[in-house]
């Protein structure tokens, strides 16, 4: 089986669409879905350093690939943005009214309930017990939800981002002691494309070495906020303004 191919841009995203026959009804939920999370990650960046964006495009394309339903190509867009997203609120790991609202309004109902439910499905250490003996279980919401944390972890593999991030070693820990049994839980799923997927890209970079240094970000684990310089320069000139009415007595 010839490697999968998995978009990273809005573009190679859509076009995949295309090719599949998606109506212009999908299509658009779609578009719906990049246009917010082009929004509240605008200054994203994975921790190897590429756009988070092209990330949730990657988490999206995976799922499209295995042939599910807009709603859930959608949710890949934005699936995680409770926990890291910029509502403009100072807060994260919320799902709160204000937030719910938002992406509601953005891109339905059924997209957003995936959203809100997303990190009660998230496999961890913690997790896979629990999720491997209740899997049979679950109705296809929950089971779309297993699914997106499985095609999240795929993506940081898919162009060897993980050889690439400042420190990935909780990444790539979790792969080496529950890859298999991921992959496992993507069979029971009925998703033999999607486990193929995650057993090529795994075998491909396991033992590799980490990129060299200097293409690295630091220490960098996670995604992280970068402030454009625009806005920073408004910052600065804020922040100067009131250091100097404060020089004067507040005047």
């Amino acid at each position: 089986m010839p490697p999968a191919y998995i978009a990273q841009t809005n573009l190679q995203l859509y076009n995949q669409l295309l090719s599949q026959g998606r109506s212009v009804a999908e299509l658009a939920q779609a578009k719906s879905a990049y246009d917010l999370a082009s929004l509240i990650y605008s200054a994203h960046y994975q921790a190897d350093g590429k756009p988070f964006i092209c990330h949730t495009v990657g988490v999206a394309s995976i799922l499209s690939q295995c042939g599910l339903p807009i709603e859930v190509v959608a949710f890949g867009l934005i699936h995680n943005v409770y926990g890291n997203g910029d509502f403009a609120d100072g807060r994260q790991h919320r799902s709160t009214r204000a937030r719910r609202l938002r992406v509601r309004t953005a891109v339905g109902a059924e997209v957003e309930a995936l959203v809100h439910r997303f990190r009660h499905f998230r496999i961890t250490g913690n997790t896979i017990d629990r999720i491997e003996a209740e899997l049979d279980s679950y109705d296809s919401f929950e089971r779309h939800l297993v699914l997106t944390d499985l095609a999240d972890h795929l993506e940081k593999y898919a162009d060897d981002g993980v050889l690439y991030f400042g420190d990935s070693a909780w990444v790539r820990d979790d792969v080496v002691l529950y890859g298999e049994r991921m992959i496992a839980i993507a069979e029971r799923l009925g998703h033999g494309v999607l486990a193929e997927m995650m057993r090529q890209r795994f075998d491909a970079v396991a033992g590799r070495p980490l990129a060299p240094a200097i293409l690295r970000p630091g220490d960098q684990k996670y995604p992280e906020m970068i402030l454009p310089l625009s806005a920073r320069k408004r910052l600065s000139t804020r922040l100067a303004a009131w250091r100097h009415r404060w020089r004067r007595g507040g005047k």
